[in-house]
């Protein structure tokens, strides 16, 4: 019989952000989103920036992350960060500003800045492809 849930632990260097059981989740991998069920494969990868999505029943938990790594492994998933943000807790407005003061700044770090910008942009905005 197969395994319906499995244990998912969200950490960064601050603070744990969830731990407990989860029926899915969708990491942001550095080269595209990976979907982790129950029951699978040993796995490693790296994060880019993006949403993370803990499905606990029918209630799903959205998180901004930005870097880190996910490990798999004998049920259980760890999510190392650098940072993650509550859906919610978003500020679409603070991340804008922060690259447009780059920019005008012609700070080194403009570019990086304008990229999150547009990627907080679209998770706080939902603009993501349909998941089954």
């Amino acid at each position: 019989m197969a395994e319906s849930t499995m244990q998912v632990r969200v950490v960064t260097p601050e603070n744990p952000i969830f731990e407990g059981e989860a029926h899915a989740i969708i990491v942001p991998a550095h080269d595209g989103e990976v979907g982790i069920l129950p029951g699978h494969a040993r796995f490693l990868a790296s994060l880019g920036m993006g949403e993370l999505r803990i499905s606990v029943g029918a209630t799903i938990e959205r998180y901004f992350l930005e870097g880190g790594f996910v490990q798999v492994r004998d049920g259980m998933v760890t999510v190392l960060c650098e940072r993650a943000t509550a859906l919610e807790a978003l500020d679409v407005q603070a991340a804008e500003a922060a690259a447009e003061r780059a920019l005008a700044a012609k700070s080194s770090e403009a570019a990086d800045l304008a990229y999150r910008a547009s990627v907080v942009r679209r998770v706080a905005g939902g603009d993501r492809p349909a998941t089954h």
